[in-house]
């Protein structure tokens, strides 16, 4: 795949692009008005797709009735008075954070500080001091790569978290349904409802597995100390989406392509792109002995070795922002992980695979399973029949690429290098949801 890339002309490229999303996804649209239904000219099998209105924020949907939102367990009620606003000054909307704070204080609520991301990195969890001073929540103002950091300041103290989407994707607010709308987020944070949501948390095991690695192959990520743990909201991925992070949230890149910035960034994660030798070790396995029922959570473990142009560890199911891509099945409530591995292929390959994974309408072909038996450790656990495409559910993973150090983002920023553990955190988050919200 690297060869074919490599000797890609940038054209083809952007054409390759242009396709991938057609045949992925309906035309992107930001700015949708929500009131409206909007029935998109898109097919993947001869179904027809639509866009429709669900707690204030559109959700893809199938024309036979079934929603793709999930369900939320019974969330209690709250009224917010006092809050403390942490946020991301290089966020993507990061230009509507005064109008955000002017809209918490005209909706009766008192900020009684703000404080940028940056200022909290080197101290111990605020939580508990900011309960003790009285505050009833903080207010994660920025995208997705805020929550981690934010959340590692209050979950310990159980204190709730308000989200100000400004970030370009937003994909924990809108996997929980809290709409774009400034006014109508801050009118969630001031009488949502508390909500325990799952959440990841990610450690450094470069200690553990040293011996496999030569000193002179190491490439140290310049971030947090390996020793420390660190935790994900969203998702932790490893490969394509690492080098498509490094680009997009770069400010001078933001700066030079705005709107364009996404398709720059993809399309220099393909120039780039170089397939990840790995090893994955799950850990208390999800497994199936038949399809229509539950999973069950038990105590195996099993390891995948391959090639992998992708590895996505995802606790929240929503992707790519607007396009509200979900990961089927996954959820922010079931105390595991869904792992997926997309195995290295040819460009022309990836966005069917992608196509058939998003939209859950995967018509698996008796072929498609015979793909699968060469893993027959995994069988029982694979959600799904895609070839080149693994889908576990587990609450663990170690991640190992063999021989080097690849980069791994959580929650969509650079934070760290493999070899590294992912598990379910013990503690869940406390986040402040929509009233109407399940």
């Amino acid at each position: 795949m690297r060869e074919v890339i490599g000797n890609a002309a940038p054209d083809n490229l952007f054409m390759f692009m242009g396709r991938f999303f057609l045949q992925t996804f309906p035309p992107f649209v930001d700015h949708l008005n929500i009131d409206e239904l909007f029935v998109l000219p898109f097919s993947l099998d001869g179904s027809a797709y639509s866009r429709v209105q669900y707690s204030n924020t559109p959700h893809f949907a199938v024309f036979d009735g079934g929603s793709v939102t999930e369900s939320m367990p019974e969330a209690e009620p709250l009224l917010i008075k006092k809050v403390v606003v942490v946020h991301s000054p290089r966020s993507g909307r990061s230009r509507q954070f005064t109008w955000a704070l002017t809209s918490l204080r005209a909706a009766g609520i008192a900020v009684v500080d703000v404080l940028p991301i940056a200022s909290l990195a080197d101290l111990p969890p605020q939580g508990a001091r900011w309960q003790d001073e009285g505050i009833d929540c903080v207010v994660a103002a920025g995208g997705d790569g805020l929550l981690g950091s934010v959340a590692a300041h209050v979950i310990s103290a159980a204190l709730p978290v308000g989200i100000l989407p400004l970030g370009t994707g937003n994909d924990v607010a809108r996997t929980v349904g809290i709409p774009m709308h400034i006014e109508q987020a801050v009118a969630v944070i001031r009488r949502g409802r508390r909500q325990e949501v799952d959440i990841g948390i990610a450690r450094s095991i470069l200690q553990e597995v040293l011996p496999a690695f030569s000193t002179s192959s190491l490439q140290i990520e310049p971030t947090q100390p390996a020793s420390k743990s660190m935790y994900f909201v969203h998702a932790l991925t490893v490969g394509l989406n690492v080098q498509f992070a490094r680009t997009a949230t770069r400010a001078p890149v933001r700066q030079h392509y705005g709107a364009l910035t996404y398709p720059y960034a993809i399309y220099r994660a393909l120039r780039t792109y170089k397939r990840v030798e790995v090893s994955l070790e799950f850990e208390d396995l999800a497994l199936r002995t038949d399809a229509s029922a539950p999973p069950t959570i038990t105590e195996k473990s099993a390891v995948l070795h391959c090639r992998a142009a992708q590895i996505s560890v995802v606790n929240a199911a929503v992707f790519w922002g607007p396009l509200q891509a979900r990961v089927p099945g996954a959820s922010l409530y079931d105390r595991v992980l869904d792992i997926v591995v997309i195995e290295d292929g040819f460009l022309q390959d990836l966005h069917y695979r992608l196509a058939r994974l998003f939209t859950g309408k995967q018509r698996p072909a008796p072929e498609d399973y015979l793909w699968h038996t060469r893993y027959p450790e995994l069988l029982s656990a694979q959600r799904t029949a895609i070839p080149g495409v693994h889908h576990i559910q587990a609450r663990g993973v170690k991640i190992i690429a063999s021989g080097q150090r690849r980069g791994v983002t959580l929650d969509g920023e650079v934070r760290g290098s493999t070899p590294v553990h992912a598990q379910v955190a013990p503690r869940q988050l406390v986040l402040l949801v929509p009233p109407s919200a399940g």
